[in-house]
């Protein structure tokens, strides 16, 4: 008994030095660093509130406001936070540090929107574009905010890249009819689409029946884009003027079931109906000339009432001059220095005012597929605006700011190119006209121009 006592008491020994060895030897290695607080989690999350950038918040106190889409405001404050509206009403509660533009005695727009341009931004402007250039600052003069270049639509962001591009445009494909060659491959391929489409349906009627088909190749390259065209998913882009080019399009469209984005149209108003059926779209030019052939006894040439025509039968029209860039050899001519110009022109001819500003705005940004940021004064909308003394689409008027993202981009009166013009002293204050009413108006008590 006691020698089985004695056995326990030594092996207890044994396991006690074991154990005692085992923590001495922990002891003397290094330990790791305990964990109670963590402190690189802690300095990521500092890191980042340095990073972050502070709100930006831009509020223009308007008089009247031209929301294209809602009527005509007044008397309201429009806010925007990093360049979105966030808020349109009265007795705003501003943030801190808000800057504040004062346009209680002016009028304001949704930026212009150019659907096609050259020379105002780079070719590829995500790392191209001059944002000091010359067009670009005349392109905000003229109250462009936005523009199309190429597959791209970008902003006039004078002097800085960020929000420069909104994103790609809507896809078209380009249809060129104007020979009998060009027009009989067209149909060729247009014709295989129609083909392959019905040997699809055949095959997926095959396999429901429990056949093993031989699959089709997919198609490729402009072939899928025909495909496209063809289900309706992207438009048909096309260029064409007399009403002999507008009868072949009409017709092919019709034939295929296809919709045409039609630029020119200059004798698109003598066949109005047949656009409107096949669902045209068209940009037009209202300034543009076409003589008349007097060979036929069909109405042909050009008609100052041609976008008037074509909105009386439901065409949606944008507006366009007849250059897509700026001519720096003077400013006066058909460049997009003139594109306000070219809305007055259509409403000469009997194009709706409200039209004429959709015209030039919206319309132009739904036909690139970017008007749920563009082409209208609206909360959730980029917070680009054209500030004016009177009627934007007036020969006389000149754009006093133009704002782009929620920054002004252009000051007349610190722009040297046109503050001579009706000049504007830094406090804002009109120096010869009424402000909110045009010239044959005269102004009303309290609101006389100094």
């Amino acid at each position: 008994m006691s020698r089985t006592l004695s056995s326990k008491a030594f092996s207890l020994a044994l396991l006690s030095l074991a154990c005692g060895a085992g923590l001495a030897s922990a002891q003397s290695r290094p330990t790791r660093p305990s964990r109670p607080a963590p402190s690189k989690p802690a300095e990521k999350k500092e890191e980042k509130k340095k990073d972050k950038k502070p709100d930006r918040f831009f509020a223009v106190h308007a008089g009247q406001v031209y929301t294209v889409s809602g009527g005509v405001l007044r008397d309201v404050t429009i806010l925007s936070k990093n360049g979105k509206i966030v808020a349109i009403g009265r007795d705003l509660e501003l943030p801190k540090k808000t800057e504040v533009l004062d346009a209680k005695r002016y009028r304001v727009y949704p930026g212009l929107v150019a659907y096609n341009s050259f020379g105002l931004v780079g070719g590829n402007p995500a790392d191209s574009t001059d944002v000091y250039s010359l067009e670009m600052a005349i392109g905000l003069s003229t109250g462009i905010t936005t523009v199309g270049a190429g597959n791209v639509v970008a902003k006039l962001t004078w002097g800085t890249l960020e929000g420069h591009v909104v994103g790609p445009r809507e896809t078209t494909i380009r249809l060129t009819i104007r020979s009998a060659q060009q027009r009989k491959k067209l149909r060729q391929a247009l014709d295989q689409i129609v083909d392959y489409k019905r040997k699809a349906r055949e095959y997926n009627a095959a396999r429901q029946r429990g056949e093993k088909p031989t699959p089709l190749k997919p198609l490729k390259g402009k072939q899928a884009l025909f495909a496209r065209l063809l289900s309706g998913q992207v438009w048909a882009y096309a260029k064409a003027d007399s009403r002999a080019e507008l009868a072949r399009l009409v017709e092919l469209a019709t034939h295929y079931g296809f919709r045409v984005m039609l630029e020119g149209g200059a004798e698109a108003w003598t066949m109005a109906p047949e656009l409107s059926r096949a669902g045209f779209r068209v940009i037009v030019v209202p300034r543009s000339r076409r003589s008349e052939n007097q060979s036929t006894n069909r109405a042909t040439g050009w008609s100052i009432e041609n976008a008037a025509i074509l909105h009386k039968h439901g065409i949606p029209v944008t507006i366009m001059s007849k250059s897509a860039g700026i001519g720096l050899w003077g400013l006066a001519g058909s460049d997009l220095f003139t594109l306000p110009l070219e809305g007055a022109f259509a409403i000469r001819g009997g194009l709706p005012q409200a039209e004429a500003l959709k015209g030039l705005t919206l319309n132009p940004a739904r036909f690139m597929g970017v008007e749920d940021r563009v082409g209208s004064i609206e909360v959730g909308k980029d917070c680009d605006l054209v500030v004016t003394r009177g009627d934007l689409l007036h020969y006389e008027t000149l754009p006093e700011w133009t704002v782009v993202n929620g920054r002004i981009a252009y000051d007349k009166a610190k722009d040297s190119l046109l503050r001579h013009v009706r000049a504007r002293d830094i406090q804002g204050k009109n120096l010869d006209v009424p402000l909110l009413w045009p010239r044959t108006e005269a102004p009303r008590e309290g609101m006389k121009g100094e």
